[in-house]
C-alpha cells in the first residue's frame, strides 16, 4: 500500500506537507480531496473530525498536519533535528508558528480576502502581534542560519509557509523591510526546487491592505438616527383595542413530501467515452516532458465525449491593476465559485497573464461533453467570460491551445505576447 495524502490542492498547509515529502525523499501519492456536503460523512466515518489534511500509512491514518510533518521529517536525515535537543526545538518552533503567527495571520488575512467584513479593531490587533512574534523571529534568524540551528527542518518549512502567506497578503515592502534576517532567511526557503514546485515564486506587494477606519463615535451617531424614527412612529400610533381570541382552528396534516431524488449530473448521462481523465492527469503529473503530455492528450482524447476549450475572461476597468488582487479573483472563481465536483468531469491551466496594470486571466480547459456544462452556467461570472470551443483542425486554435498548456513557466513563458504571472491547475 502506498502513502497517501487527502488534502485540497492549492491549499498552504497541504503544499507545506508536499514540500517535506519531497526533501526527505518520500514517496506520497497525493489525493486531491475536496471537502464537501457529499463527502463529509465519509471522511467523518473514516477520520475521527472528518478533516483533512489526512496521510493514509500502512499502520494507519494521521491528521493535523504538524504532525504529518513529523511523521515525514522522521523519515529523512535531519528534517527532523539530530539529537533530542533539536527535535524538542522543531517542537518549539512548530508551536509558535501555530499558536503564535498562524492564528492572527489567518483572522487578518480572511478580511483582505473579503471572507469577512474589515474589523479594524480586530486587523489592528492581528498586525500587533504577527509584528511581536516576526520580531523575536527575527532576533532568532540573525544567530542562526535556520530557525532551529544550521540545519534545515520541518520547523523552517512550517514558518515560512505562513511567513510567506502574510507577506503576500499584509505586509507592504516598508513593512518587510524591517525584518532584514527574516527576508535573507525566507529568500532561501522560498528557492528551493521542492518549495518551488509547490509554491511557485512568492509575490509580495509594493504597499500594505489599507484599512478603512469607522469610529465608534459614527457607529453610535448612526444607530441614534435610526432609533429616532422609530421613537416617532411608536408614539404616533394610537392604542388599539385588544381584539378577543379566536380559538385556533385545528391545522389539517399534510402528507410528508416524499424525499426528494438528487438529479443527475448531466455529464454522467453523456454515452460511454472511450478517454478516461483519472487517467490522463496522473500521465500528466507523472511525465515531467510537457510536450510529451500534449502529444498524449490528442492521442487519446475521445472528441465525441470530451472538448477542448480557450477561457477568458473580460474584466472590468476597476479589475487587473494589481497582480496580487488578480491573483486572488482568478482563485476565488475557480477555488470557490466555481462546482467543485466539476474536478471530476474536467482538467485546466488557468493563469493570470500580462503585466500591471492591465493583467487577463486566460487559460485552456478540458471537460467532459461538447458544450458549456451546467457547473460553468452556474457560474456568479459566467455572462464576464468568453468560451472558444477548439477546432482540431484548425491550426492556429489548436496552437493556442497547446502554447496555454505547456508555457507553464511564470514569469518566463508567453502566450499571446502575454507573460504568464501566476499559474493554477484545475484537476
Amino acid at each position: 500500500m502506498s502513502i497517501k495524502l487527502h488534502s485540497p490542492s492549492g491549499q498552504g498547509r497541504t503544499h507545506k506537507i508536499l514540500v517535506a515529502a519531497k526533501l526527505a525523499n518520500l514517496q506520497l501519492e497525493f489525493v486531491d480531496t475536496q471537502l464537501s456536503e457529499k463527502n463529509f460523512q465519509v471522511f467523518q466515518n473514516k477520520f475521527p473530525f472528518g478533516k483533512v489534511p489526512v496521510l493514509e500509512t500502512q499502520e494507519g491514518n494521521l491528521f493535523e498536519s504538524n504532525a504529518i510533518l513529523r511523521h515525514i521529517a522522521r523519515h529523512s536525515q535531519g528534517l527532523y533535528g539530530k539529537t533530542l535537543y533539536q527535535q524538542g526545538l522543531v517542537d518549539q518552533w512548530l508551536d509558535v508558528t501555530t499558536n503564535e503567527l498562524e492564528t492572527d495571520v489567518v483572522a487578518a488575512a480572511i478580511q483582505v480576502l473579503g471572507h469577512i467584513p474589515v474589523l479594524p479593531e480586530q486587523y489592528k490587533t492581528s498586525l500587533v502581534q504577527i509584528n511581536h512574534t516576526l520580531t523575536i523571529v527575527n532576533t532568532q534568524l540573525g544567530k542562526s542560519k535556520y530557525i532551529t540551528g544550521d540545519s534545515l527542518t520541518v520547523a523552517d518549512i512550517a514558518l515560512a509557509q505562513v511567513v510567506t502567506f502574510a507577506f503576500t497578503l499584509l505586509f507592504g515592502e516598508p513593512q518587510r523591510n524591517k525584518y532584514q534576517n527574516v527576508l535573507k532567511w525566507l529568500n532561501e526557503i522560498n528557492s528551493l526546487p521542492e518549495w518551488k514546485a509547490e509554491f511557485g515564486r512568492p509575490r509580495f506587494p509594493k504597499t500594505s491592505f489599507i484599512v478603512s477606519e469607522v469610529t465608534e463615535e459614527k457607529k453610535e451617531k448612526k444607530e441614534k438616527k435610526q432609533e429616532q424614527p422609530k421613537q416617532k412612529e411608536q408614539k404616533e400610533q394610537p392604542k388599539q383595542k385588544e381584539q378577543p381570541k379566536q380559538k385556533e382552528q385545528p391545522k389539517q396534516e399534510e402528507d410528508d413530501e416524499a424525499p426528494k431524488k438528487k438529479e443527475a449530473n448531466p455529464l454522467d448521462l453523456l454515452p460511454p467515452s472511450t478517454f478516461n481523465i483519472d487517467d490522463y492527469k496522473r500521465i500528466f503529473f507523472a511525465e515531467k516532458d510537457i510536450q510529451k503530455n500534449i502529444e498524449t492528450l490528442f492521442a487519446t482524447i475521445d472528441l465525441n465525449g470530451w472538448s477542448l476549450w480557450l477561457v477568458r475572461y473580460n474584466k472590468s476597468e476597476n479589475e487587473g491593476k494589481q497582480l496580487i488582487l488578480t491573483n486572488n479573483l482568478m482563485k476565488g472563481f475557480i477555488n470557490q465559485r466555481l462546482d467543485q465536483n466539476f474536478r471530476k468531469y474536467a482538467f485546466a491551466i488557468h493563469g493570470v497573464y500580462g503585466d500591471e496594470p492591465n493583467l487577463q486571466l486566460r487559460g485552456a480547459w478540458l471537460w467532459r461533453g461538447t458544450e458549456v456544462p451546467k457547473e460553468w452556467k452556474d457560474h456568479i461570472a459566467y455572462d464576464y467570460h468568453e468560451f472558444i470551443k477548439v477546432d482540431v483542425n484548425n491550426a492556429a486554435q489548436k496552437q493556442l491551445f497547446v502554447d496555454y498548456w505547456v508555457k507553464q513557466e511564470e514569469d518566463v513563458s508567453e502566450v499571446e505576447g502575454l507573460k504568464a504571472r501566476s499559474l493554477m491547475y484545475f484537476r
